[in-house]
């Protein structure tokens, strides 16, 4: 009997986990970011190590369409595989997460650009719409496809063994407001600080959290204030707390969303996680909008509104 597993779920869904194990097992993997080519020329692979002998095989590609998977499973009806299809539930949210994670441990660096991603000249780096797409088109397999079985892979996150703690802060509405009544400050002479701010993030200094900001600054990309301009405010904003706060900054604009490090999306979050050894569970987020929110779930960390953070 010949045994095929095919792999069914979003991109860096954790397929390579599946896979690794199965290669342990005794599978030879088949990876189009290792032969090249279309799904299609891979398939033909397939047929001709099923014709060669080969009868443990796994796909190590993320199939998400019925088409996709209409193929293969054309083929391995003809040499009588059976196939298995391991469907990983991993959200998107998640997945996001992940791909961020493996781009700054390989890379060192969140990607801006979509040059990044050709000059990295890694197959598994891909931008944040290619998970939106995925969302999208994919399609969930079932037995009438022709699988002899389905497994259900949940998604369960590893603990990172870090121990270190921190508070995360927006910078507008939280911690600063505009002198002129303006959403966000475009010059450091604007800026003024709310009350009980520098008290509060003191004293928490003292008990040992890392203090970080993560902020969005679509104005860079309307033309509202220049990328230096916007650094000069936050630096501004660290010297009337009296604080080294480390900070970034998105200044992309949506829609559309192309990138993973504007708020809700994960980018910041992760890269702090990887460059403080940050234990997620002992973070928190404080912040004045639903971005911030659902920034500090996606990232693990606990989210606290700023009126009721820094109120006496």
């Amino acid at each position: 009997m010949k045994y095929i597993i095919l792999t069914a779920g979003f991109p860096a869904s954790g397929k390579s986990t599946i896979v690794d194990y199965c290669i342990s097992q005794g599978y030879e993997s088949l990876s189009r970011d290792v032969e090249g080519g279309s799904l299609h020329g891979l398939s033909m692979k397939l047929e001709k190590k099923l014709e060669a002998g080969v009868d443990k095989i796994v796909l190590d590609n993320t199939y998400m369409t019925l088409e996709s998977r209409a193929e293969v499973l054309e083929i391995c009806k003809k040499y009588n595989a059976r196939v298995v299809c391991y469907y990983l539930t991993t959200s998107i949210e998640d997945c996001m997460v992940n791909a961020v994670s493996r781009m700054i441990q390989r890379h060192g660096k969140l990607f801006d650009k979509a040059e990044d991603y050709k000059l990295s000249n890694d197959a598994n780096m891909f931008p944040i719409a290619a998970l939106y797409r995925a969302k999208k088109i994919f399609v969930k397999p079932t037995l009438a496809e022709g699988f002899n079985e389905i497994k259900i892979i949940p998604f369960v996150r590893k603990p990172t063994g870090n121990t270190a703690k921190a508070i995360l802060l927006d910078y507008d509405g939280t911690l600063r407001h505009t002198k002129s009544g303006n959403i966000y400050p475009t010059d450091p002479s604007d800026i003024e600080i709310l009350p009980n701010r520098i008290e509060k993030l003191k004293e928490l200094q003292s008990q040992g959290y890392i203090l970080l900001g993560v902020s969005n600054q679509s104005g860079i990309a309307k033309g509202l204030l220049s990328r230096e301009m916007a650094v000069k405010c936050f630096e501004k904003t660290n010297e009337l707390l009296g604080l080294d706060i480390d900070y970034r900054f998105c200044g992309h604009s949506v829609p559309p969303i192309t990138c993973y490090c504007r708020k809700p999306g994960v980018g910041f979050g992760v890269e702090f996680i990887e460059k403080y050894k940050l234990d997620p569970a002992q973070c928190i987020m404080v912040g004045d909008m639903g971005s911030d929110n659902t920034f500090a779930k996606r990232c693990g960390f606990k989210f606290v509104e700023a009126e009721q953070f820094f109120k006496k």
